[in-house]
């Protein structure tokens, strides 16, 4: 045996350059998305696994020559079978030999034909793997000449997708008195009472009067920017559209990423801190210098840019659900342990987040807040039905619920948690006070009959302590928001965009 592994070590460094080209090209591909944490942890469990086989493979086979092959072999298909089955489905239209169906028991196959070839081998040719080794090598000391390219040249700014045109130019403020606190409060997916009216048959004006007896101001024309969350929270928070070429595209899940860096570091962020500003984040997303308390939503997407390409991980992604939810001896359905957790820490998130928001509704301070909430309702998940009560998992999870009826009901629950943050706002403290409540998108599963406009018809409303609303207009529209907040506290003078939506396929499911 230590022979056996004394002649391995011969060949064990060229199968690390494996994972190592991996993490490479996949950290190049997406540079300055992927958190060094994530990249450590990756590494992690690449190194793992590569080491696994390893060890198999030479109790299996018992030679080092053909374990060091098999092992080259085995883990070429782990971590290449995402690229392969993409450029496969580019070319072959025939759906059945681009489907697990087909692939996993050819693989399995030729798996096993390759390994009993192996085990019958008496003695391999020493060069027979030595084109590919270097290969790999080679590829690796390109990644790492790429990686370092990338920055040098600071390539992590190409992340941003503000606007490189259009800049917007904030000066240093007039303002010499207190400034006002600004709330900026999201709920995910809440569409305009108009539209309830039209497409769900729902009357809102309870929440409307609502609204108006407690001095607001609701732009019911209003439409999201963006129909995806944070394209839409970007725009807004950087006061102005993204870059061109956006339009009906798809925003894949590298280009989710960049809209999440846009909003993470934007400008109205930036200009607040200048003036003083204590930045409070009880949201789904990080803002520099002030990440959110909570697992920031989405955060998995960062890992499994690069890890999806794996064969374990496509198989998961694509197909491994139907197993969790069903147990494959049985047929009997069951809710995965997975799910229940994912479900505990999303309603936790919601109840954080609002229990932050309530309490800085009720505090005064010194130095002015700019104080950021984000709840995930009334988009699914529809956890709640409309008087509160959970909905069952089953209904979820085996798609027992019309989802219009869901939405609904969960909408009518939010009402009751915005009708506690509306009663909130009006205050008797001697700060000023800045409120927006908005939908940073409305319902988007509407029938192809629907026209498309209707998901971008959102919620958007708000609060001026001083009852002056003279700047605002009905349509204003979210990248406008901030504008007229800057405008009217701030001394600025920037004029209003034109209200428009920018539509985008979206691949990144949630």
């Amino acid at each position: 045996m230590q022979r056996l592994f004394r002649n391995f070590n011969k060949n064990i460094l060229f199968i690390f350059f494996l994972p190592a080209f991996f993490i490479l090209h996949g950290v190049n591909e997406n540079f300055g998305l992927i958190p060094t944490h994530v990249i450590f942890r990756l590494c992690t469990y690449y190194f793992a696994v590569t080491l696994g086989i390893i060890g198999l493979s030479v109790l299996l086979l018992r030679r080092a020559d053909s374990s060091a092959v098999f092992s080259f072999y085995f883990l070429s298909v782990f971590f290449l079978f995402g690229a392969f089955h993409d450029f496969l489905k580019s070319v072959i239209r025939n759906n059945f030999f681009v489907s697990y169906t087909f692939l996993l028991p050819l693989i399995f196959a030729v798996t096993a034909i390759f390994f009993v070839y192996l085990r019958k081998q008496k003695k391999m040719s020493p060069g027979s793997m030595r084109y590919f080794y270097y290969l790999v090598g080679i590829f690796v000391v390109l990644e790492l000449g790429g990686l370092i390219k990338n920055i040098i040249a600071n390539r992590s700014s190409d992340n941003n997708l503000g606007s490189k045109t259009e800049k917007v130019n904030l000066t240093t403020t007039c303002v010499n008195q207190k400034k006002p606190d600004i709330f900026f409060v999201v709920l995910d997916g809440y569409t305009s009472s108009k539209c309830l009216k039209e497409e769900f048959g729902y009357d809102n004006g309870e929440m409307d009067s609502l609204l108006g007896a407690n001095h607001f101001f609701t732009s019911t024309k209003s439409r999201s920017n963006y129909n995806i969350t944070p394209f839409s929270l970007s725009s807004t928070m950087n006061l102005n559209y993204l870059r061109n070429g956006l339009e009906k595209k798809v925003a894949s899940q590298r280009v989710f990423l960049q809209a999440m860096e846009t909003f993470k570091d934007n400008q109205l962020v930036k200009f607040l801190r200048t003036e003083g500003y204590d930045i409070k984040n009880y949201g789904c997303f990080d803002l520099a210098g002030a990440p959110t308390e909570t697992i920031p939503y989405f955060s998995d997407v960062r890992y499994s840019q690069i890890d999806n390409q794996t064969l374990f991980s496509r198989i998961k992604r694509d197909i491994g659900w139907n197993f969790a939810i069903k147990n494959p001896f049985t047929g009997a359905f069951r809710v995965p342990e997975s799910y229940k957790k994912s479900k505990a820490y999303h309603l936790y998130r919601n109840r954080y987040n609002l229990r932050g928001l309530l309490n800085e509704l009720g505090l005064n301070s010194n130095a002015p807040r700019f104080v950021y909430v984000h709840l995930i309702l009334p988009h699914e998940p529809f956890f709640f039905n409309s008087d509160g009560r959970e909905v069952s998992d089953t209904a979820i999870l085996f798609n027992r619920m019309n989802f219009k009826d869901g939405y609904l009901g969960q909408l009518k629950y939010c009402n009751t948690l915005l009708r506690k943050i509306i009663q909130r706002v009006p205050t008797s403290l001697g700060n000023k006070r800045i409120v927006i409540i908005e939908g940073d998108h409305g319902y988007r599963n509407y029938d192809a009959k629907v026209p498309i406009n209707k998901i971008f018809m959102n919620l958007n409303t708000y609060y001026f302590s001083d009852g002056d609303y003279s700047q605002l207009y009905d349509g204003i529209s979210p990248v406008n928001s901030f504008r007229v907040v800057l405008n009217k506290y701030f001394c600025q003078s920037l004029p209003m965009l034109r209200d428009s939506s920018v539509y985008l396929i979206d691949k990144v499911k949630k």
